[in-house]
């Protein structure tokens, strides 16, 4: 088995961990501000990309011009977009978030990547709400934990 555990940050940044579940990541970003964007944000929209996408397609959509990682992180097959800092006015938050959204719909538009609209989950108010834990590991990272079971994976509720 490999020691490498899925980072949601640059690839500069990986760093060799301990095995962590497949639902595991460590987002490092470049610019540590966005870990405390990340934290600190209001509003969450969780986008799921199609099965047939590849994480290595889907972390693609990095590279289009607008995406960042102070809004925007990919883990497995989601992409999380997060908004919002504490004691900014609520509409200005709503307004750069469907920003925010429209510019990943874009990339994903570019990259020729579907989405599982079910599997969609838009303006939430909590970060568990979008189908995701957080927890600040330091400064220039978070532990980020994806609390949505796959369908494919191998369930109890399959054998009921």
């Amino acid at each position: 088995m490999s020691t490498k555990a899925p980072t949601a940050g640059s690839d500069s940044e990986k760093q060799t961990l301990p095995n962590l579940p497949a639902n595991v990541c460590i987002f490092s970003p470049k610019k540590p501000s966005a870990v405390e964007a990340l934290l600190s944000a209001r509003v969450f929209t969780r986008l799921v990309a199609s099965a047939s996408t590849t994480p290595e397609k889907l972390a693609a959509i990095k590279k289009y011009p607008g995406v960042q990682e102070d809004f925007c992180l990919i883990h497995r097959n989601a992409v999380l977009i997060f908004d919002g800092a504490p004691g900014e006015q609520d509409a200005l938050v709503e307004d750069l978030h469907h920003e925010h959204f429209r510019v990943i719909c874009l990339a994903l538009k570019e990259y020729d990547i579907g989405l599982d609209v079910a599997g969609c989950i838009h303006d939430a108010t909590d970060v568990l709400g979008a189908g995701f834990q957080l927890d600040k590991l330091n400064d220039r990272s978070a532990l980020v934990i994806d609390l949505v079971v796959e369908e494919d994976s191998d369930d109890e509720d399959s054998a009921t």
